[in-house]
């Protein structure tokens, strides 16, 4: 009720619709009168480089030979193995039963339906499209054919679990557009007949779904869905419903993005993964043409704040929900979230240069060709190797050999427990690193592990953590963060921030931290408000799975750096009961990594890694600055003095 709100009564009439039967009237099998598809141009009838194309043909015969990609993996359903099947189990789920009768969330359930939906989501298949518009001549179009009939036989309307999510359907609908566009005029009559009658069907589940949606999903799946309706009314122009669709899909997208996206990039999903891939359905919408002013402005600001974040420079702390989750298709890797923002930012008219058209598919195959005048160097807007950069709640320091992450805010939707986390990279190599996502519909122990403040190098007071965990996705609580602006002083860069994430309860406390960047060290002065509020203070230190601790020593390849500040730290690496010491790169797999973990009775306090020079740091001062913060009902103020000329500097994190 509490995570429902106002919603709760159109929820519970949903509920009891699916229990009453009323469900079967209402997604009753319904016969369309035919009506031919009308494409819209999402995609390039040929990628812009040929480099591009090379990978697709790859791509195509792995699709082929080894399976669609899910999570990693390449997985038999849908290829030699019925478009039902768990790929975890190699069974498959109920078939010829109403999807509302399919069990997917109870212990009873045969698997994670995640699984066989990644497959389902038929990127794959647009692969194999541009493949066989690539190389008529190849085996493609048998496979693709082959595919796309098994689909349709096996998967009537509103029959088995790939009918359960209305977001699947707008998915598989974006990528069969496509693959319409691409090849449908190669294609058997009798698919192209049968892919129509479903996609009709989609659109008519979507909006009879449009109850659960709305009460339930008012985040990426609203977007998504109606995302879903305003293609499906161009698609079909002439169906009786068609400007109800278009109607309706406009204005949910159009009320869900006021609520979604903030003017600095940021968005209410506290997650890169799910940032890219609302980043994409933005993309799909400026796509589909017509799209109003505020999408460009949200397409470009989102854009810039992975662009800020560092995407172009590497691989940026993998925050929030990781599932490998996209709105478009790419040979590429699918961990990479750089080529969206590089379509981001070209449909918002940036000149990119022009290597990038072959290194992201997704340049290739959906922006406009580049100018002749596009840049061979990289252009300002890309380059975010600077000494400090913020957005959207989070900083991003570079200085010497070391880049460092300080994600202060959250967001209601896929984030996790981390805030003010600190994430570093060395010359290119993780050292603390997020410890991912692990699952979703797995062992709640799993779940929570790693989304809930224990697996994150954030400061708790007396044990408690930063959000209570209720079920697999929502929260009992929330909690806001404040970041104030760098300070770049002349051998170091400060960086600071506080959040209120444990104003509650008999000891309320707000929590701040300092993260100074030097050449030789990082380091994090630990700050709380009032400071006898906690009566003891634990801290998580998760490493990247390659990093090893020996005494108060981290050894990373041929590196080593020492620890401060953590005397009497305990090192946990891969621990079942409970559940700690884990990494998982991608969803459904983790794999051990060392925790540090420590218990302090110090309410400010200062510790790091590497080598800071002078005296052993005391709890506000280190190398030769004091760090003291002032608080009050406005926030926070962090006063920054050199301890021998006395020059002070000041940084303001307001509320």
């Amino acid at each position: 009720m509490r995570a429902l709100g106002l919603s709760a009564p159109l929820r519970a009439a949903y509920e009891a619709s699916k229990r009453s039967g009323l469900h079967a009237v209402l997604f009753r099998g319904e016969t369309h009168r035919h009506h031919p598809a009308t494409l819209v141009p999402l995609t390039s009838m040929l990628p812009v480089s040929d480099e591009t194309g090379q990978r697709c043909l790859e791509d195509a015969g792995h699709v082929l030979k080894d399976g669609l990609r899910v999570f990693g993996s390449r997985v038999a359903t849908g290829v030699s193995a019925p478009w039902g099947t768990d790929p975890l189990t190699g069974r498959q789920w109920p078939a010829g039963i109403p999807w509302w009768r399919i069990d997917i969330r109870s212990e009873a359930r045969l698997s994670d339906v995640k699984y066989t939906w990644e497959a389902a989501r038929h990127r794959d298949l647009v692969v194999l499209a541009r493949a066989a518009r690539l190389d008529p001549a190849g085996p493609w179009q048998d496979g693709l054919n082959d595919l796309l009939r098994a689909w349709c036989e096996e998967s009537p309307p509103e029959q088995g679990v790939n009918w359960y999510s209305s977001l699947e359907l707008a998915l598989r609908a974006i990528g069969w557009n496509q693959i319409l566009a691409l090849v449908g005029d190669r294609l058997p009559r009798d698919v192209v007949t049968a892919m129509e009658r479903l996609l009709l069907s989609s659109a008519r589940h979507l909006m009879v779904e449009l109850p659960y949606t709305l009460s339930s999903m008012r985040n990426n799946h609203l977007l998504g869905d109606a995302l879903g309706l305003m293609l499906l009314s161009r698609m079909f122009p002439t169906a009786r419903r068609a400007r109800w669709w278009a109607r309706t899909g406009d204005r949910m997208f159009a009320a869900q993005q006021r609520r979604h996206f903030g003017r600095d990039g940021r968005m209410i999903e506290d997650s890169v993964s799910y940032h890219r891939f609302v980043l994409e359905m933005l993309i799909v919408r400026v796509l589909l043409g017509g799209a109003p002013t505020s999408v460009h402005r949200d397409l470009r600001a989102a854009s810039l704040h992975l662009a800020r974040l560092g995407v172009f420079d590497g691989d940026v702390p993998q925050y929030g929900d990781w599932d490998e989750g996209r709105v478009l298709a790419s040979s590429g890797d699918p961990l990479d979230v750089a080529g969206s923002a590089a379509l981001g930012l070209a449909l918002c008219g940036e000149r990119l240069p022009a290597k990038w058209y072959a290194d992201f598919d997704e340049l290739a195959w959906y922006a406009p060709a580049p100018a002749r005048e596009a840049t061979s160097e990289v252009t300002p807007i890309t380059r975010t190797r600077s000494p400090a950069l913020t957005s959207g709640g989070i900083a991003l320091v570079d200085r010497g050999p070391w880049r460092v992450w300080f994600k202060v805010d959250s967001g209601p939707s896929h984030g996790h427990a981390d805030l003010t986390s600190v994430w570093i990279k060395h010359s290119d190599r993780w050292l603390i690193a997020d410890p991912g996502t692990g699952t979703y519909n797995g062992p709640l122990e799993v779940r929570n592990g790693l989304r809930t403040s224990a697996a994150h190098p954030v400061r708790r007071p007396d044990g408690q953590d930063q959000l209570i965990p209720h079920r697999a996705f929502r929260w009992l609580n929330t909690g806001r963060g404040y970041l104030g602006p760098p300070l770049v002083l002349a051998d170091r860069t400060i960086v600071f921030g506080w959040h209120d994430a444990y104003a509650r309860g008999e000891r309320p406390v707000r929590v701040g931290r300092a993260v100074v960047v030097a050449d030789q060290y990082v380091a994090i002065v630990e700050f709380a408000d009032p400071p006898t509020a906690a009566r003891t203070w634990s801290l998580t230190i998760p490493l990247h799975p390659d990093v090893a601790v020996e005494s108060d020593t981290l050894i990373a390849g041929g590196s080593k750096f020492g620890l401060v500040g953590l005397d009497g730290y305990e090192a946990v690496r891969g621990r079942s009961a409970p559940f700690a010491g884990w990494h998982s790169r991608t969803y459904g797999r983790w794999e051990p990594a060392t925790w540090i973990t420590v218990e302090s009775r110090a309410d400010t306090a200062v510790w790091g890694l590497g080598t800071i020079p002078g005296p052993q740091p005391r709890p506000n001062a280190l190398d030769g600055f004091r760090f003291d913060v002032s608080w009050s009902d406005a926030g926070a103020s962090l006063t920054v003095t050199h301890i021998a000329s006395g020059e002070a500097h000041h940084v303001r994190a307001p509320r």
